[in-house]
């Protein structure tokens, strides 16, 4: 079932959580402006997947639970280009987005388990200060199979495609764009047997965007007029305004935005408007207020019959904390509603979408019908206290202050337009591939490789030298990929973000060269994989705290004749196979959501194939019974062979499943009989026919 969508007031990261019942994960994609990899990896990945394992306490089980766990889940991030060179995992992609004629600036994420979506709008960023120190503003759009809202949820879909669309470079060639869109896809898929919910009459909430436009197709966006048609179609043009704002034009742009929203209020009778601007405190209370604000606020409503109150935000939260305010909030009223806009959109042009110059922005518009709802001032509880300035005209009007406009400044030069995409190749043939545009190119240029060491992959000489190609591709010696990509030329530097062409073709991390195909067996079996390889970690890495289990140790039993194990013996042995065998089957007949969880449930870093690999590598290197271990291996085919699918409501059908994964079978089959071959004189004839029977009953071939 779907919660009642909120304005959020509590920690933002808690959002990331699933709610209960919400089932497995199957993708999340997020938009910010600025950006900490560390924090989108450790913490919201982490409450997102539900990972236990704490990352500074628990590396080894903490890099495990998450790679597993993110095989099969798809996880990216929309940034601005201004902040994509950050490093990042390669598990999951980061989408370079440069907008003609404005910044990425929307906080939109799109969280999708099985039974539940969730849409946050924000007005943090994805970074330690947007999600942990700041005074933020956060809504949520909640979405179950018995109760779906389709208009924000085609919304939300519909903005993140456009916005793709200004990922530099051929979209067909930029893996990362395909796998994003492909999420997308599967969460239509998810919700399309989803029943529609009653939507509530007196509070209706719906997403509002800023957006450069897709001319011709589509027509620029702002959120200043969807706000106020919006409005409108429920009771008439707002006779008030309440602006939050932690930054703000230049007096002219400052006087249009104004202009703009005084325009489109009520006629007839006084508007009235209130700004919430940054301050410069002052430790003497009778001192001229100093205001990070142009003047214009102030004047500019004259004109337009404007009557306007001054306030200062606040420093302090609720708990007298000291955090800065970064929150965005307009709040409207009428006679018949009370509105409120949150999210992204400063009171600029650009971020409410006024003018030529525009941002992509995203925000939540919740409005309350004052006839049907009894606690009709319910959004006007969400604003906190804030000291008035008594008299606006005698105020130090500063305009915009640096100690408030740090996001609103790129922090590094922009990496020149030519650099469209770079791409990491994984496997045997290892590539970085780079996708340049030669007409956006600085003269001179060279982009190297960042890891432990830093390192030359091509310049502009060596380029020329060649045949001056778009798409070069370059080999890569070493097992692991680069970190990140360095571009300098004439005296300037950026990053270049990479992502890589297929996830499940990245190393494994070396520590998984110690699990053993029992280990590989209980962790597939397992009811929870992730407690599972908890488990297994701790055993790799044993604690150096103190054991409170050897203080009350039962000393070492002496008796021999309990000293004798049937747990060891051949008949146990099987037995036990056999019982964790037909839980691996039970996990591989579940549904799967996408056919990158099911890539990921078959050749992923604990699938099928890493197993089947484990038990061949048994085979050939058993020092003891090589007969026992070849039967162990005709088991698991067999199993394997078992496996009866059971599809569910936005789950890929049987057909689908079926068709992926009889192929794999007898491609692994055929793959264990070449590798098996020159072994066959160490068992049995019989034995070796048997096994042969199997392989050709699984598809594959023995020729």
């Amino acid at each position: 079932m779907s919660k009642p969508k909120r304005i959020f007031t509590g920690a933002v990261l808690d959002l990331w959580r699933p709610p209960q019942h919400a089932g497995e994960a199957i993708g999340c994609l997020a938009t910010t402006f600025t950006f900490d990899p560390a924090l989108f990896d450790e913490q919201c990945l982490g409450r997102f997947l539900e990972i236990e394992s704490e990352p500074d306490r628990e590396d080894l089980a903490f890099l495990l639970e998450r790679e597993s766990r993110l095989g099969g889940v798809y996880a990216g991030v929309i940034v601005d280009h201004r902040q994509a060179g950050v490093e990042h995992s390669l598990r999951w992609d980061v989408l370079r987005l440069r907008l003609r004629t404005g910044k990425q600036h929307a906080k939109l994420s799109l969280l999708v388990w099985k039974n539940h979506i969730r849409i946050i709008v924000a007005s943090a960023n994805l970074t330690e200060a947007g999600y942990r120190l700041n005074q933020e503003v956060a809504g949520t759009i909640d979405l179950g199979p018995d109760t779906f809202d389709h208009e924000p949820f085609v919304q939300a879909i519909t903005f993140l495609r456009n916005v793709i669309r200004f990922v530099p470079g051929p979209p067909e060639q930029l893996p990362e764009v395909q796998r994003t869109h492909s999420f997308l896809r599967e969460t239509e898929r998810l919700v399309h047997t989803w029943t529609p919910g009653r939507r509530q009459r007196a509070l209706r909430q719906r997403l509002v965007f800023t957006f450069p436009g897709l001319e011709p197709e589509q027509p620029a966006r702002s959120s200043l007029e969807e706000v106020i048609n919006t409005c409108r179609s429920r009771g008439g043009s707002p006779r008030s305004a309440t602006i939050a704002s932690p930054f703000f034009d230049l007096n002219d742009d400052s006087s249009r935005v104004t202009a703009a929203l005084c325009k489109l209020m009520a006629r007839g009778g006084s508007r009235r408007l209130s700004f919430c601007v940054p301050a410069m405190r002052d430790a003497d209370p009778a001192a001229v207020p100093r205001l990070a604000a142009p003047k214009s606020l102030l004047v500019a409503p004259q004109n337009y019959q404007g009557e306007v109150t001054v306030r200062m935000l606040p420093e302090t939260d609720s708990d007298k904390n000291r955090r800065p305010w970064h929150a965005k909030m307009i709040a409207l009223q009428s006679n018949s509603y009370s509105a409120l806009m949150i999210g992204s959109s400063n009171f600029t042009c650009a971020g409410m979408g006024v003018g030529p110059y525009r941002n992509a922005e995203a925000n939540l518009l919740s409005v309350v019908d004052y006839s049907l709802n009894k606690e009709s001032r319910q959004l006007d509880s969400l604003w906190p206290d804030m000291d008035r300035v008594s008299d606006p005209e005698s105020a130090e009007w500063m305009g915009p202050h640096p100690e408030f406009e740090e996001e609103e400044r790129a922090v590094a030069p922009l990496l020149p337009s030519g650099f469209l995409s770079a791409t990491y190749r994984a496997g045997d043939q290892r590539q970085i591939m780079l996708t340049l545009d030669p007409e956006g190119l600085p003269e001179q240029w060279v982009v190297y490789a960042c890891g432990p060491a830093e390192r030359e992959l091509l310049s502009a000489t060596e380029w020329q030298d060649g045949d001056s190609a778009s798409s070069v591709e370059l080999a890569w010696a070493d097992a692991q990929p680069p970190f990140r990509l360095l571009v300098r030329w004439s005296d300037d530097e950026a990053f270049w973000p990479i992502n890589v062409e297929d996830i499940k073709t990245l190393p494994p991390p070396p520590e998984l060269e110690k699990m053993t195909a029992d280990d590989m067996l209980m962790i597939l079996a397992a009811a929870d994989p992730s407690a599972a390889f908890r488990a297994w970690a701790k055993q790799q890495q044993p604690t150096r705290d103190f054991d409170s289990d050897l203080d009350s140790a039962t000393p070492t039993d002496l008796n021999p004749l309990r000293q004798y194990d049937l747990q060891t013996t051949f008949l146990h042995r099987v037995r036990r196979r056999a019982r964790v065998l037909a839980q691996v089957r039970e996990r591989l007949q579940q549904p799967v959501y996408g056919r990158q969880a099911l890539d990921w449930r078959l050749r992923g870093l604990v699938g099928v194939q890493s197993l089947a690999d484990r038990l061949v590598r048994e085979v050939v290197n058993a020092d003891g019974s090589v007969a026992e271990a070849l039967l162990t291996l005709a088991d698991f085919l067999i199993v394997l062979r078992e496996v009866q699918y059971q599809p569910a409501n936005g789950a890929l059908t049987a057909a689908e499943f079926n068709k992926d994964y009889q192929s794999f079978l007898a491609t692994t089959a055929s793959d264990m009989w070449s590798r098996l071959l020159p072994h066959r004189v160490r068992v049995s004839a019989d034995l070796f026919g048997f096994w042969e029977r199997v392989v050709i009953k699984c598809g594959g071939h023995s020729n």
